[in-house]
């Protein structure tokens, strides 16, 4: 009986080592844009507060098998909280974009969806935001916007590649709304110095004239 512990001792140990080499290595991923803009601007666009719904205010990326269930993977996450990485994508994209110092424009956001959709056919990514433009205190954009791209692959890169294309669709909106409003002051300035059509420069009376 004594010999037999030494056995079971050597089997465990050997049991615990295969376990640990068993276990996956965690992989980080992030989101970037690689593509230049679509427009400039002649002014910042300047990124305040990126908020989440609770089931995307984690690291761990979510991915979705039906309507009704949504699971995390454990070794596959994101290398920041996705607000975080939402934010500073924006920012260096906007900075891009930005070719002047106007009145700054100033952007907030809530992550409605930020996730994986495995179908059968092909997985995709699926990214919904609530976005808020302001300028000097004065809202210029409140929309809900909702992108779903495609991934090259079943494999979690493909979908945080699939997630930056439907983000740049996302700021290459916001960025054409911002070029709207910025571009509306200088037409209503152009608008009120322009002479209402139809009506004629005062006349000039002659010198000498009425003598």
């Amino acid at each position: 009986m004594r010999r037999a512990f030494p056995a079971l001792f050597v089997a465990a140990t050997l049991a615990g080592c295969s376990l640990a080499r068993s276990i996956p290595n965690v992989r980080y991923y992030t989101l970037a844009i690689t593509a230049p803009p679509s427009t400039t601007i002649g002014a910042p666009i300047h990124i305040g507060t990126i908020s989440s719904d609770q089931p995307y205010a984690t690291e761990r990326i979510a991915f979705r098998t039906s309507p009704y269930q949504l699971d995390y993977y454990t070794y596959h996450r994101w290398a920041a909280d996705p607000r975080n990485l939402i934010r500073t994508v924006a920012r260096d994209y906007f900075e891009r974009a930005s070719s002047g110092s106007g009145v700054p424009f100033e952007l907030e956001g809530n992550i409605r969806r930020l996730e994986e959709v495995d179908e059968p056919a092909a997985w995709r990514g699926a990214l919904a935001l609530d976005v808020r433009l302001a300028r000097g205190g004065r809202v210029v954009l409140e929309r809900a916007y909702s992108e779903s791209e495609p991934a090259e692959s079943h494999h979690p890169e493909a979908v945080a590649a699939a997630l930056s294309r439907a983000l740049q669709r996302i700021l290459d909106q916001i960025l054409a709304e911002a070029a709207r409003a910025d571009t509306e002051p200088a037409r209503a300035d152009a608008a009120a110095g322009a002479p209402a059509r139809g009506d004629a420069p005062p006349a000039v009376a002659p010198a000498g004239a009425g003598r």
